[in-house]
């Protein structure tokens, strides 16, 4: 391989993990800021009572797309440190497993943050039960 091969080919191993590390920060930020907006919301508004009974469902399904967000980090750090050990100490390659619980790690955290999200809208397109 030439100069210019090693070169790309390290470019493009370093903007992968900087694309993943992005990625896994969304993740986080996706659910964690949806729990934050439910509760801030529910803090604002007059039938907040009747609202936590409803949207209870929907903070938990965020709650563990945060966990599975928080799980795909340690993953992407496995998967690093396995890759680092198969590359310096010539050790068996594990990484893909590594890698492959990761991706669903985050899949999962992405489609408990949807299921969050309509769930949500679920929760709010319920009639309140508000004794008058």
């Amino acid at each position: 391989m030439n100069s210019f091969t090693n070169d790309h080919a390290l470019e493009t191993f370093r903007s992968l993990i900087s694309i993943s590390v992005e990625a896994l920060k969304i993740l986080v930020l996706l659910n964690g800021g949806a729990i934050v907006a439910l509760l801030a919301y529910l803090g604002q508004v007059d039938t907040r009572v009747q609202l936590a009974s409803l949207v209870a469902h929907p903070v938990r399904v965020f709650v563990v797309g945060l966990v599975l967000g928080a799980l795909s980090f340690v993953g992407s750090y496995l998967t690093q440190l396995s890759l680092y050990n198969e590359t310096v100490f010539r050790k068996p390659q594990r990484h893909h497993w590594f890698l492959c619980v990761t991706l669903l790690l985050g899949l999962a955290s992405i489609a408990a943050f949807a299921c969050g999200a309509f769930a949500t809208i679920g929760a709010f397109g319920q009639p309140l039960d508000v004794g008058t």
